[in-house]
């Protein structure tokens, strides 16, 4: 057995005895409901352990940063749909980033072919999937 899973399996025994009782407080009783062994959320409580990396949503708030700060700069956009293209392009941007692929190259096959040939750039070429039959 690995140092991982002992690690999961120390937690888990730890979190028995604290979550036989039902507590007064609504929000302690709710974690403490995902937290028993049969709820729902209990098997990806310990992912993080498990598959390694770290208990926290850091690094989507630094993917975000660069969004944040732009829209700071601009003093955020005038309608709705301003608000919608910054975050599909922010999305696009981001994602094609931690890809790896280039951005030009990415924005090229956007607005000169298709989405699909977009992803081939962004993802690399992958085999043609029949969906009609």
């Amino acid at each position: 057995m690995g140092a991982r899973r002992k690690l999961a399996d120390r937690f888990r025994e730890k979190l028995g005895p604290i979550c036989r009782k039902p507590l007064a407080f609504e929000k302690a009783e709710t974690l403490r409901k995902r937290l028993i062994p049969t709820s729902r959320e209990y098997p990806q409580l310990f992912a993080f352990i498990e598959h390694g990396g770290p208990p926290t949503n850091n690094h989507a708030e630094r993917s975000l940063r660069p969004l944040v700060i732009f829209r700071k700069v601009c003093m955020g956009t005038r309608s709705a749909t301003g608000s919608e293209n910054i975050s599909v392009f922010g999305s696009l941007t981001q994602t094609a980033t931690l890809q790896g692929a280039k951005l030009i190259d990415m924005f090229r096959a956007l607005f000169r072919s298709s989405p699909i040939h977009a992803q081939d750039v962004i993802f690399g070429s992958r085999p043609k999937v029949n969906l009609s039959g």
